[in-house]
């Protein structure tokens, strides 16, 4: 006589439920993430099948894949998108984070006293002074090595619509010997040596930069002794907008 089989808990059928149901969404989110419409409609088809609801697709399930391939077909026929257009350059509305980058740069010179680098918030003006101890030579206008490595911490302006003006300043003492008759060249020509090298070096393009030698014109000190005459020989470069270059 066949052993009677007992009958499963009621609980054990809604747990199988459960547990198919589960299966059949963990199934379908891992095919949602698939583009394969196909393979998705095939998965809906076979979890259909086995749940018990025969193997077509209802009208529902049937307008959800229409939809699907509908809505492939349309963004394959979108075309590209057109390549961003690059607005033309403007001109620096305010160089305080610039002026800041160039603080950090220049600290530890900064701390040597090597150079003094200042910001004008009304004319949007940067400056940076370098005396002629670091710079040059007496009465000569090539750079000094130590002068070459500061400028090359330059930060490279060619791509940023900002001018330069490179001005040189003389002591009030007439130049004597070397091949300069004047602080009026010597100013200009020590001017032109520093662009020369930011040019060299691609810090700035040849068109954004200015030489100006102002000899002893404008000193900062006006005092008589070497001290003085000292402060007074530099070179300064001032960094502005483009845009409030004279033309």
């Amino acid at each position: 006589m066949a052993k009677k089989v007992k009958p499963c808990p009621a609980w054990l059928a809604t747990f199988a439920d459960l547990m198919s149901l589960l299966m059949a969404l963990f199934v379908l989110l891992y095919a949602m993430s698939s583009t394969d419409i196909p393979k998705y409609k095939a998965v809906v088809e076979s979890l259909t099948e086995t749940l018990g609801n025969g193997s077509e697709l209802s009208p529902e399930q049937k307008q959800f894949f229409e939809s699907l391939l509908s809505t492939e077909k349309a963004s394959e026929q979108v075309e590209p998108p057109a390549a961003p257009v690059v607005p033309e350059e403007v001109s620096v509305d305010n160089l305080k984070p610039l002026y800041d980058s160039l603080i950090e740069t220049y600290s530890e010179a900064g701390k040597k006293s090597e150079i003094k680098i200042d910001y004008d918030v009304e004319s949007n003006q940067i400056r940076l002074i370098f005396p002629e101890q670091i710079a040059f030579d007496p009465g000569r206008a090539d750079l000094k090595p130590r002068f070459v490595e500061l400028l090359r911490k330059f930060f490279a302006f060619k791509d940023e619509k900002v001018a330069l003006q490179v001005v040189g300043h003389t002591d009030s003492r007439p130049v004597s010997g070397g091949r300069f008759k004047s602080n009026w060249e010597l100013s200009s020509a020590r001017a032109a040596s520093v662009i020369e090298q930011l040019v060299q070096d691609r810090a700035i393009r040849p068109e954004q930069a200015q030489a100006i030698g102002l000899a002893d014109t404008q000193p900062v000190s006006l005092g008589d002794t070497e001290v003085d005459y000292a402060k007074n020989r530099r070179v300064e470069i001032l960094i502005a907008p483009e845009s409030s270059r004279p033309r």
